[in-house]
């Protein structure tokens, strides 16, 4: 038998557990897929500083705490130009994948390279996947058997934050029901614009046009017979 915490066989006298302890020292050397915490993150939140949160300990159990990974590329699920952005930042727990062998060359080309070195299994070669362990989020995208949740949290600071969405063509919403909840408004922004509606519009209360009300409002220049009443008055 051999114990997993020192890495000592506990019988030498086995050829089979002498080889474990020798396939197991090798491993250990060896790193694949573990747990880290990210310490930085560059500008663009392509790149991480990554601390693995599994340290390692001596012969003896004596711990031994990880060092800080620099320069650790993020994986993005992304296709051609096409992506999902959501940058780390500093205290996210994620996952790290090993890669087999140096991947210095192809990190700097972005093409195909030989190794940069004869090294394997190195947490020099980290990708991090990210997305592990972390606190419950308050901005979000579910998908749940009941339908599709956008979420961005109300009063983060003084105007709330935005959801964005930016077409430069046309953007559709296709429902047999659209409820908006809240204020709307039309013609605001970069494009203005009128607004069309190609059916029936109809209010509960009252529909104005500037201060003057289609339910309340009154006309001049009124007189019995024939006549057209005159404009609206406001």
């Amino acid at each position: 038998m051999m114990n997993l915490f020192t890495n000592r066989p506990q019988d030498t006298s086995s050829e089979a557990n002498a080889q474990q302890f020798l396939m197991h020292q090798f491993l250990m050397g060896k790193a694949f897929i573990t747990l880290a915490i990210v310490t930085a993150v560059n500008d663009s939140g392509e790149v991480v500083s990554i601390k693995p949160m599994v340290d390692g300990f001596t012969g003896g159990g004596d711990r031994i705490p990880s060092g800080v990974i620099s320069g650790v590329p993020v994986w993005r699920l992304q296709r051609g130009a096409s992506a999902v952005i959501m940058p780390p930042v500093v205290g996210d727990i994620g996952l790290i994948a090993i890669c087999d062998r140096d991947i210095t060359a192809v990190k700097a080309t972005k093409d195909a390279a030989l190794p940069g070195s004869n090294r394997t299994h190195s947490y020099s070669d980290a990708i991090y996947l990210g997305g592990v362990l972390n606190a419950e989020p308050s901005q979000y995208v579910k998908f749940s058997n009941d339908g599709i949740d956008i979420v961005s949290p109300l009063l983060v600071n003084v105007n709330g934050n935005v959801v964005s969405i930016n077409a430069e063509s046309r953007a559709e919403i296709n429902a047999p029901q659209i409820l908006l909840n809240g204020q709307v408004g039309q013609g605001e922004g970069s494009y203005a614009g009128t607004a069309h509606f190609k059916n029936k519009v109809t209010s509960d209360v009252d529909f104005q046009a500037g201060d003057i009300s289609l339910v309340g409002h009154r006309t001049s220049g009124v007189q019995t017979g024939g006549g057209t009443s005159g404009t609206p008055v406001p």
